[in-house]
């Protein structure tokens, strides 16, 4: 089964989101909130050119963030937002698997627990084996070790369901999330830097690491940053001239 990108909200958005679930937690899993708050940001200026956000999106970020507050909703897909820390990661029993096809599960061990960051306090994206893009973490779920002794963790990843759950490695494939790129920032990006970049095309919409091989710097105007990079996409040498808003960076540069 093929998958389509989850949508990253900028700091920008993701700071309203924040206020507006501390002053009105109890309308923010509303249906017609959620549609109001889409159009909100389709309007601004960071979201010109961009696909259009939907509801669903808006809503899906409110119980991935906040699950313990939520009723389940009627327009999202209704896959467990249960959140779990660092100390309590164990598969459901419910979840259907093949058993030819998956190890023994186990819960994170202490071991394991050093590899991976404090759960409680980042947020990561890992790198699906399937298509070589990388997806927002929703959930870790179990951890085992390869053939290699390597620890692999299997992963649910945001907006998707079980069936998409995956084993990656934690060591090659796991990460702290990337940041979305604002138009004051354009200026620190230069020649050199990895960036994962938002492809589009016909028939998929993915996040791929990339290197910036040129800036085209430009005047801003009222719609933003109106600079072009050039990047070379890691997983297939293909290039592509991109604008800032289909730009991620990585913390380590902030």
């Amino acid at each position: 089964m093929e998958r389509r990108s989850s949508v990253r909200f900028v700091p920008s958005e993701i700071a309203r989101m924040e206020k507006l679930a501390a002053d009105r937690k109890d309308q923010v899993f509303d249906n017609k909130f959620c549609q109001k708050l889409a159009e909100e940001f389709n309007r601004s200026v960071g979201r010109a050119g961009s696909k259009a956000l939907q509801a669903t999106q808006v809503q899906g970020w409110f119980l991935n963030k906040f699950p313990a507050s939520a009723t389940k909703p009627t327009c999202v897909p209704t896959a467990s937002q249960e959140k779990t820390s660092a100390s309590e990661i164990n598969v459901s029993v419910s979840e259907k698997r093949s058993a030819a096809s998956e190890e023994k599960l186990f819960p994170l061990d202490t071991e394991t627990k050093d590899m991976i960051p404090e759960l409680e306090d980042l947020e990561f994206e890992a790198k699906s084996t399937k298509d070589f893009a990388w997806y927002d973490i929703a959930l870790f779920l179990a951890h085992r070790r390869n053939r290699a002794g390597e620890v692999e963790v299997r992963v649910r990843f945001e907006g998707f369901g079980a069936d998409e759950d995956e084993w990656v490695n934690v060591k090659k494939f796991i990460r702290q999330r990337s940041i979305p790129l604002e138009s004051s920032q354009c200026k620190s990006v230069v020649e050199g830097d990895l960036v994962l970049c938002f492809r589009e095309g016909n028939e998929e919409a993915l996040h791929f690491d990339a290197h910036v091989l040129e800036v085209q710097r430009k005047q801003h105007d009222i719609r933003g940053c109106r600079c072009v990079f050039l990047v070379e996409y890691d997983h297939d040498q293909s290039q592509e001239r991109v604008s800032l808003r289909r730009l991620s960076r990585r913390p380590k540069y902030f």
